[in-house]
């Protein structure tokens, strides 16, 4: 194994990455990168783990930093960049939406699930919001008629959007002119929580509207005041006054490790985040700095910290850490005596609690599942892992393919796979079905095999993936499952009888949920084909109409739809004078 790498690798500070089939499977740093990188081959490890990383490991490569410092902060931005295996990942067991302001000229309000897209020179960030963030977008674009399209600002575009004509946006993208200081501040107000302070502005605005015989602008001003006293004042509690805190608590088991964070943001308890991280495969040297570490790495930092007291010896490391990796300053407290920091770390500590029994209570019900499916079917391998294949397509047009992943009775989205199906374009299901299996499973290592492989559908088409197997030389590596819709009977290859689970059955329930992603996700994949194919067909049939021209007409009006029910003369205003004559001649 040591022979592989024979690389000169310097006693730089430095991140070195180890690989498996050119895939990053673990990130980690050093002060001396040869002594480091040296250890994984040249000691005898008892952690079983290190011992399977270093199996795995086929390559690896290094980057020289100028301090360990630097080196801290690249593998904090590598593991973000590439997920490995090895290293510490947290699972979001609920995740709550973000919303976005953006810092523009004309700012942009949206909804965000993830906060991989977290940037914030982008935007001001507000939440998590455990509910009704959707419903505070829409009434907030609703009050001051912000955007939330994808359109380029810089442009001017010859006409507005649907949204400007249903008067829910003012149209920037027509009108440069346009100012949005107030609205903006505003709404940022609203955000942190102070509504009292903007129902008292619009109140005296609107009397003194009606006062000046403004009616139009009273009633719009009412309008407005009561949409924030109905649908947002109110909406989330007040807990003090100009607080920006999290409480973070931590709990380490042998095999996992728990966090649950209360996010305090402007004095207000805005949600619960509850994430927790599987340790089977982690290779970690002090877990608590590196969860944290990791943390907030995803999300929002705020200007205060509340940590379990156990944890106080972290304190200078800590904010020393924060201030390199993240360039922000923060406080941390470790609450002791009776005050508000430590009621909200009890409470922080009760959730925690609860979390985690509901955790494992879940747990205790997939696990179940997955024992009734594998002693009720027989199978050969305990489905920790299971593969299962749709196939979508309107009379062989666009047909695609779909692979969804469950592992261990959750949905693994990463592991997510589609085909675009390229034998000739006929309704055959089974001819779809036998390219897929061959382009999944012909070259695939029996390692990497899932454990069980589902099919959608009855005994026929079991069989024709059996027999597909079989002719791949890979029929006896994992079981081969099928579930027919109509009865949601279950089928094993080589038994002709059906398995019947009762509806309430997490065993058909596990099944049902990796059968059902499979479907969403192909009808998915296949509704984007068919929509490129019916634009492409619209407009390639026009003569003068080439890639860029018909990329540029969608980028402008949209949709094809939109572009027939525009002018001749607007169409002018993109494209030459006798295109647009053409277009209207033939759409």
């Amino acid at each position: 194994m040591i022979t592989l790498f024979n690389k000169d690798i310097p006693t730089n500070p430095g991140v070195y990455l180890m690989k498996k089939n050119n895939k990053v499977i673990y990130v980690g740093k050093a002060k001396n990168l040869a002594n480091r990188v040296s250890s994984y081959f040249t000691k005898e490890h008892e952690d079983e783990k290190t011992k399977e990383l270093v199996k795995n490991i086929d390559d690896l490569d290094f980057i020289i930093c100028n301090s360990e410092t630097d080196a801290l902060i690249l593998e904090n931005n590598l593991i973000k960049k590439y997920s490995p295996k090895y290293n510490i990942n947290l699972k979001d067991e609920k995740t709550y939406p973000y919303i976005l302001v953006t810092k523009e000229d004309f700012p942009k309000i949206s909804i965000i699930r993830t906060t991989k897209k977290l940037n914030l020179s982008l935007g001001y960030y507000f939440g998590p919001f455990p509910q009704g963030a959707w419903n505070l977008k829409k009434i907030l674009t609703k009050i001051y008629k912000f955007r939330d399209c994808n359109r380029d600002m810089s442009k001017t575009y010859s006409r507005p959007c649907l949204k400007y004509h249903m008067e829910l946006c003012k149209g920037p993208c027509i009108n440069k002119s346009l100012s949005y200081e107030k609205e903006l501040n505003d709404t940022l107000e609203i955000l942190k929580g102070n509504t009292k302070e903007i129902i008292t502005s619009l109140n005296k605005q609107m009397i003194e509207s009606a006062e000046n015989m403004e009616f139009e602008k009273a009633i719009i001003l009412r309008e407005q005041k009561q949409e924030i006293e109905n649908n947002i004042h109110g909406q989330i509690s007040e807990y003090g006054k100009d607080i920006d805190e999290d409480i973070f608590t931590f709990s380490h088991t042998k095999n996992k490790v728990f966090i649950c964070v209360l996010n305090v943001r402007a004095g207000k308890i805005l949600g619960k985040t509850f994430l927790f991280i599987d340790l089977k495969d982690i290779i970690y040297s002090d877990i608590f700095q590196e969860t944290i570490l990791r943390y907030y790495s995803k999300f929002p930092l705020p200007k205060n910290i509340i940590l379990q007291n156990e944890f106080q010896s972290y304190h200078e490391n800590l904010i020393t850490l924060f201030e390199q990796v993240f360039n922000k300053k923060i406080n941390l407290f470790f609450p002791k005596i009776k005050s508000r920091r430590l009621e909200l770390l009890e409470m922080g500590l009760n959730n925690l609690e609860k979390d985690i029994e509901n955790f494992y209570n879940k747990q205790n019900i997939v696990e179940q599942g997955l024992k009734d499916l594998y002693y009720n079917l027989e199978l050969n391998r305990f489905p920790l892992k299971i593969e299962c294949f749709d196939i979508s397509n309107i009379q062989g047009k666009d047909a695609v393919a779909s692979m969804s992943v469950s592992v261990e009775g959750r949905k693994s989205t990463k592991d997510y796979r589609k085909f675009k199906i390229q034998c000739k374009d006929t309704p055959d299901d089974f001819q779809m079905m036998r390219e897929v299996i061959e382009r999944r499973y012909g070259k695939l290592d029996t390692i990497d095999f899932p454990d069980a492989i589902l099919i959608d559908g009855g005994l026929g088409q079991i069989n024709a993936v059996g027999q597909i197997l079989e002719n791949l030389g890979k029929d006896n590596i994992a079981d081969l499952i099928s579930i027919a819709k109509r009865e949601e009977e279950i089928f094993k290859y080589g038994n002709p009888l059906p398995y019947v689970f009762s509806k309430s059955d997490e065993a058909l329930k596990i099944l049902q949920r990796v059968r059902d992603e499979a479907h969403r996700f192909g009808i998915t994949y296949h509704r984007k084909l068919r929509s490129k194919r019916v634009i492409s067909s619209e407009l390639d049939k026009i003569p003068g109409i080439g890639t860029k021209r018909r990329e540029l007409l969608l980028k402008t009006f949209g949709s094809v739809a939109r572009i027939k029910n525009t002018s001749e003369e607007e169409l002018s205003k993109t494209i030459p004078n006798w295109l647009a004559k053409k277009i209207k001649e033939m759409i």
